[in-house]
């Protein structure tokens, strides 16, 4: 596209008097600044998720209400590589770590300038039955993942139901506005 533009800015060039060529170098400038903003933007979402799990993936995954399919389970291992993939999946997706994050600070410690723990906050969803941002996120990544990979983790996951749940919370959430 760019080598496109250029071909047509050096055509242009005689009778625009080299303004063509000016706007070419303008477009570059931009694309390159916009390519190293979202580059820059991916490094700081990795590096404000990722410390916040603290290597408790596997926790994470398990305070979640993953439906099985029946006679299916995670183990300590399975639950850990299920745990690290939605955190890679929220690292990678601002938007959706900015929700999870929300739902972070909804379970904190009012007063406090401290996030929920994601394990806690995951376990406050289900205990209080008040499954928000912190599901939602992990269930639009499982739906991610299983869709677009064929990840041996997630093999007992009932992907049916994830969605189910995650349209039902989507719902709750546009009701609330």
């Amino acid at each position: 596209m760019l080598t496109l533009l250029f071909i047509i800015a050096l055509v242009l060039a005689w009778p625009t008097f080299g303004l063509s060529l000016v706007a070419w170098f303008i477009i570059l400038f931009f694309k390159g600044k916009s390519k190293a903003i979202a580059s820059s933007q991916r490094h700081v979402t990795k590096d404000v998720i990722e410390p916040l799990f603290q290597e408790r993936f596997a926790e994470f995954y398990m305070a979640l209400d993953i439906p099985f399919f029946p006679g299916e389970k995670s183990d300590l291992a399975t639950s850990h590589q299920c745990g690290r993939f939605i955190m890679n999946y929220l690292a990678h997706n601002p938007v959706e770590a900015g929700i999870f994050l929300r739902g972070l600070k909804r379970w904190a410690t009012k007063g406090s300038d401290q996030l929920c723990d994601p394990v806690e906050a995951a376990e406050y969803e289900v205990q209080y039955q008040d499954k928000q941002e912190v599901h939602l996120t992990a269930y639009r990544a499982i739906e991610a993942l299983m869709k677009q990979n064929s990840l041996p983790c997630f093999r007992g996951v009932d992907l049916e139901v994830v969605e189910q749940f995650s349209n039902a919370i989507e719902s709750r959430e546009s009701l609330r506005g």
